[in-house]
């Protein structure tokens, strides 16, 4: 039988649960250095892939529609323009700065775009940012909260989503010239 590292049940069990493990833990270390054993050992057992990014690593699937994800894509993007409209370097602030959880609440329902995040988790703002802080991508400290580096991972998401549009906006230019 395969031998696996001690960390073996709590990498399995953190991954499965939809958690990010980020850079310095350990469990990322031995991820990184069995990262062929365990590839194999995600896919051939869940039908995960296994994504070892350089700070930070996740499992994913083309099989799981995963709304919790759609939603903070959704966040994100809705504060990166509200942060954006204030004068802020919001690719910056996010990556390394903190927010103050009712001010950022109030931010976000003052947004014209409210109505979209409204329809989401995150219209429960408290239990929002608990659940991903449960999901190690949002780390709290008494009032304030600050994005972990798995935050990276959505902004890839979203730029890709808007070279998308922009790429299906020509082609439908082009057809139509």
């Amino acid at each position: 039988m395969k031998e696996y590292p001690s960390e073996h049940k709590k990498i399995v069990n953190e991954l499965l649960d939809g958690k990010f493990i980020i850079s310095p833990s350990p469990l990322f270390y031995t991820l990184q250095e069995l990262e062929d054993e365990y590839t194999e050992f995600f896919e051939k057992s869940f039908n995960f892939k296994l994504n070892i990014e350089a700070d930070f690593s996740y499992l994913s699937s083309n099989e799981v529609n995963e709304k919790r994800t759609r939603d903070f894509t959704l966040f994100l993007a809705i504060l990166s323009r509200e942060l954006d409209y204030s004068g802020k370097n919001f690719r910056d602030k996010i990556e390394v700065g903190s927010f103050d959880i009712s001010e950022t609440e109030e931010l976000l329902r003052q947004s014209s775009k409210w109505e979209i995040l409204e329809k989401t988790t995150v219209s429960e703002f408290d239990k929002f940012i608990k659940t991903w802080r449960s999901k190690n991508l949002i780390v709290i400290d008494g009032n304030k909260f600050k994005f972990t580096k798995a935050v990276k991972l959505f902004f890839t998401f979203a730029m890709e989503i808007a070279e998308e549009k922009l790429k299906e906006k020509t082609e439908d230019e082009k057809a139509k010239a």
